[in-house]
């Protein structure tokens, strides 16, 4: 996959301005989605509908699914489309932290009920959760990284992708049991907005060196996120082999694309001078 030539134009990238409308009009069609899920009727009856699939499927794909959403899971995903195209590394922890800030924000302050703690039976698939529903965070971090690619490149074969990833990640959190359909709206709704607005940050062309030191502290930190989670007896070994899976072709993917003997020594010599 090409990255996209970008050009300036009234201070947004020339490819920003020309998908724009675009990708308005998915805000649009998610937003109206959204309005009816508010209806209780409605949410109820997608949730019925979503969380049956569930007792048809076993428990294993649908964990491995829903797990996309997960922060280190996604994080080393898009950490792999990042050292294929190192110019939206700002962009990318920019959409990141204001994604951290809103969502944890938006569920204290609505403070809304999980499924499992209104209705019963339901088809309850990995943690039962009680409380702060209210958005998504897994459909957040998904449709965060549908957005960044959605802005970052010029095929629609990658957008139509990269918006049914977030599509099925979300989906996905319903049918476990995790989530109402109201929830995975405004989910998706908020990380396209974290991506939308981190769109503005144009590509940076920062010196190889230290594009590959961000890279590597940025695989260190999901590292050491997953050495803490990897000791939860909740998490199945599927899911546990796709992480470390994930994080290992992060690895390798690195070092295919950094020589680090010669780039410390670079390092070296530009401190020394």
């Amino acid at each position: 996959m090409g990255t996209t030539t970008y050009a300036k134009a009234d201070g947004l990238p020339k490819q920003y301005k020309q998908h724009q409308r675009s990708f308005l009009g998915l805000m649009l069609v998610l937003s109206c989605a959204f309005l009816i899920t508010l209806l209780p009727d409605v949410n109820l009856t997608l949730f019925r509908l979503l969380n049956g699939i569930a007792a048809e499927l076993p428990d294993w794909p649908l964990l491995l699914i829903t797990d996309l959403g997960n922060g280190v899971t996604l994080g080393v995903i898009t950490l792999c489309f990042l050292i294929k195209c190192p110019e939206i590394i700002l962009r990318v922890i920019i959409a990141s932290v204001l994604s951290l800030l809103l969502v944890p924000l938006l569920k204290q302050y609505f403070d809304m009920p999980r499924p499992a703690a209104v209705l019963e039976p339901l088809n309850i698939i990995g943690e039962t959760r009680m409380s702060h529903s209210f958005p998504s965070g897994h459909t957040a971090s998904a449709f965060l990284f549908a957005g960044t690619l959605w802005f970052a490149y010029q095929s629609h074969t990658i957008k139509v992708f990269a918006i049914t990833f977030g599509t099925i990640v979300g989906i996905s959190r319903i049918i476990v049991g995790a989530h109402w359909p109201q929830d995975i709206m405004l989910g998706a709704i908020v990380g396209l907005l974290c991506a939308y607005t981190a769109a503005y940050c144009p590509p940076t062309q920062l010196q190889r060196v230290n594009n590959a030191l961000m890279l590597m502290f940025l695989w260190l930190v999901l590292v050491i996120c997953e050495l803490e989670k990897s000791f939860d007896k909740d998490i199945i070994w599927q899911v546990l082999l796709l992480r470390w899976g994930l994080l290992f072709t992060a690895a390798t993917l690195f070092l295919r694309q950094y020589n680090i003997k010669q780039l410390l020594i670079q390092r070296f010599a530009s401190k020394t001078q």
